[in-house]
């Protein structure tokens, strides 16, 4: 041990006397090591802001659906199975099909505007988004029975037809296909971060959330039989059970159990898809910024290489004195060792910074784990190591005889 450390010492005492050599020696591991460190910390960050954005928007979300590949399939949802889903499945928050029209013009204070109507029972809130109601309520279930012409609307819709957000308990006038109706606002939700884009830039359309009872009675739209259910499980960790038993309970209601006429999709699984392509594009970017650290390794060999022609004579004297070929490879490897570890080290603190101030900067945390911290440290070592192997071995390998008359 009292041997390892006298290398160590002597690496120690040639880096600070060759202090700007060093410096320079260390940067294509600092920036290497720096690059990796930010890349997978930042894109950790935005998988993880990603997948929470996914999770809020639908994590729960499940899209039962009668498979029109059968042949012969008759199969066909109605109104009842929605409450029998509700009432039967564990973890079901709620349960709705969704009729969307587009093409409808909304009428208010600050203009006119092309709109989208949403129409669904009162699971629709969940199905449709998960952004809170921010004033007022979503339409109820005696609402929702009885027709009633209400709806709800997001926060930027409301500004662009009235300038503000506070309209609850407000009418404004709904036209579709030549038939106009006064609907009342109960309830404003917050909106996405999409929505909100679209309106500041003065594109997309406005949304309109309502009972499916009103549409049917204010514009004359036929509700029926439909070929989906959405079904909202209390959260993802649920929505395989909730799935399974979903279909489950509408095979044997339909008395179609293993003819596979019921098939289902989750966000979930969209969800998943997602995050694997984030996980590799993340990769791949950190492969490419890996290879300023075979830069850096090739310029301390490079460095070494140059350190054992100028301290040629140093080492013809040691050898001359008694110091084993071993001796001399372990401290010329020791030099390179620490050269690539405090750059490593500082290229570590680097990518940490980095990340911090990228991803804040962006809106978001960064995700920085003590694996890819240790792994990025043990990596810029073995560089050192692996790199400086050639010049130790020249370097011990000198004839001492050779080495003292190197002038």
């Amino acid at each position: 041990m009292g041997q390892i450390w006298e290398y160590i010492k002597i690496a120690l005492m040639n880096i600070k006397t060759n202090k700007g050599r060093s410096a320079l020696t260390m940067l294509g591991i600092i920036i290497g090591i720096a690059s990796v460190i930010m890349i997978i910390s930042i894109g950790n960050g935005v998988r993880a802001s990603v997948n929470d954005e996914l999770e809020n928007m639908g994590g729960g979300l499940i899209a039962i659906y009668v498979n029109s590949d059968v042949e012969g399939n008759d199969v066909k949802f109605k109104e009842e199975d929605f409450e029998l889903v509700e009432e039967k499945v564990e973890h079901v928050k709620g349960a709705t099909t969704q009729y969307s029209y587009w093409g409808a013009t909304a009428k208010g204070r600050k203009g006119d505007f092309m709109t989208v109507i949403n129409g669904g029972n009162t699971a629709l809130q969940y199905a449709i988004g998960s952004e809170p109601i921010v004033r007022g309520r979503y339409f109820s279930q005696s609402e929702y029975e009885a027709g009633t012409m209400v709806c709800v609307l997001k926060e930027s819709d409301a500004r662009s037809l009235f300038g503000t957000t506070d309209v609850v308990g407000m009418t404004f006038e709904l036209n579709l296909w030549g038939v106009s109706q006064d609907v009342r606002i109960v309830g404003i939700r917050e909106d996405t971060p999409a929505g909100l884009i679209a309106a500041m830039s003065g594109s997309g359309y406005m949304q309109v959330e309502m009972p499916m009872t009103a549409m049917a009675a204010g514009f004359g739209f036929w509700i029926g039989d439909s070929d989906y259910i959405y079904v909202i499980a209390e959260s993802s960790e649920y929505v395989t059970q909730v799935a399974a038993d979903t279909i489950s309970l509408l095979e044997n209601r339909y008395n179609v159990r293993g003819e596979n006429k019921i098939m289902m999709e989750s966000f979930a699984d969209n969800t998943a898809e997602f995050d694997q392509i984030l996980s590799m594009l993340t990769l791949f970017i950190s492969f490419v910024a890996a290879i300023s650290l075979l830069v850096g390794g090739i310029g301390i060999m490079n460095i070494m290489l140059v350190s054992v022609t100028e301290r040629t004579r140093e080492i013809g004297i040691r050898k001359s004195l008694g110091a084993r070929t071993k001796s001399i490879l372990l401290q010329f490897l020791a030099e390179a060792s620490i050269i690539t570890l405090i750059g490593g080290l500082i290229g570590i603190v680097l990518g940490e910074l980095g990340a911090r101030a990228v991803c804040g900067a962006m809106g978001f945390t960064a995700q920085i784990n003590v694996s890819t911290v240790i792994v990025a440290a043990a990596f810029s070592s073995g560089v050192g190591i692996f790199f400086g192997i050639y010049p130790a071995k020249k370097a011990a390998k000198l004839s001492p005889i050779e080495a003292l008359r190197h002038e």
